[in-house]
């Protein structure tokens, strides 16, 4: 994004606040006002989609460190949505900071967000605010398509498509007990190989589902866990503070390597986006009058 496109946009969103934009038909609204004042913005979001839904993730550099402007630039990409996004509810845009005070700064294994939603989010968008001054905290991704193809190899693949895997809904208020609902891990259909995955959840629920999973899944899953850790598999990069990553939730998965105690000030900005053709997402908007 150049200086005078990013300055343009960050003008235009000091004028919302992240509440106005809760809902679809705000968030469309905004991304056409926002058409119309940086008319640059319009270009740069359709070839960051297009990136997106061809090589599953995009970087856009020198994005502006703004909750609303966050918010009304993944509106191209969707319904920005509040669901599970992070500790407090209806946060549209999260901070996910890693500081001296978090009980974890190990490495972020591989996840995909939201694998206890019947539709999990399409997309995410993740944008740095602080780097760590280390270098560790360095992003990790996975093609759900390449551990497929390196499954099937070994007749594994089959085992990952039933759905009969545990996870652990996160208890709400008030709730006795936390839920747990079963998924495919990998699932194979016309949009390609798509995964539901989280080491925590799926973990969390085969001990509270109160059995084991059979010897073929379970060696399946841990087949499948060990090809996650393959190098030759994965990308690792560093976001550098500006750098919005936006990625495909559903054919990648996600993590982290270590952030060591010295380079706890890394600070990210989350969204979770609804693709336009999931339940309750608002339809598409091209930026133009009708």
């Amino acid at each position: 994004m150049t200086d005078s496109t990013a300055g343009a946009l960050a003008r235009f969103s000091s004028a919302w606040q992240p509440e106005e934009l809760r809902t679809g038909p705000a968030q469309q609204a905004a991304l056409r006002r926002a058409h119309d004042e940086v008319p640059e913005l319009r270009d740069l979001l359709d070839t960051a989609v297009a990136a997106a839904r061809s090589e599953l993730a995009v970087i856009i550099e020198n994005f502006p460190i703004d909750d609303a402007a966050l918010a009304i630039a993944a509106g191209a990409f969707g319904t920005v949505d509040a669901s599970y996004n992070g500790p407090n509810p209806d946060t549209l845009v999260h901070d996910v900071v890693d500081s001296a005070a978090r009980p974890y700064r190990d490495p972020d294994p591989f996840h995909s967000d939201s694998p206890m939603l019947p539709h999990p989010h399409a997309y995410l968008g993740l944008l740095c605010v602080r780097p760590s001054p280390n270098g560790d905290g360095q992003t990790v991704l996975v093609r759900a398509a390449d551990i497929a193809t390196e499954l099937a190899g070994q007749n594994l693949l089959q085992p990952l498509r039933d759905p009969c895997y545990p996870f652990a809904v996160p208890q709400g208020p008030g709730a006795e007990r936390s839920e747990v609902i079963t998924h495919p891990i990998i699932a194979m259909s016309e949009e390609g190989t798509t995964v539901r995955y989280c080491p925590v959840r799926v973990a969390a629920g085969v001990q509270l589902a109160g059995h084991a999973l059979d010897s073929e899944h379970l060696d399946a899953l841990h087949t499948f866990e060990r090809t996650l850790q393959r190098p030759d598999l994965t990308a690792v990069f560093m976001l550098r503070a500006g750098d919005l990553l936006l990625l495909d939730n559903r054919r990648l998965l996600h993590g982290r390597t270590d952030v060591r105690p010295d380079g706890a000030s890394r600070h990210l900005k989350r969204v979770k986006v609804h693709a336009f053709d999931s339940p309750g997402a608002a339809a598409p908007d091209n930026g133009r009058e009708p």
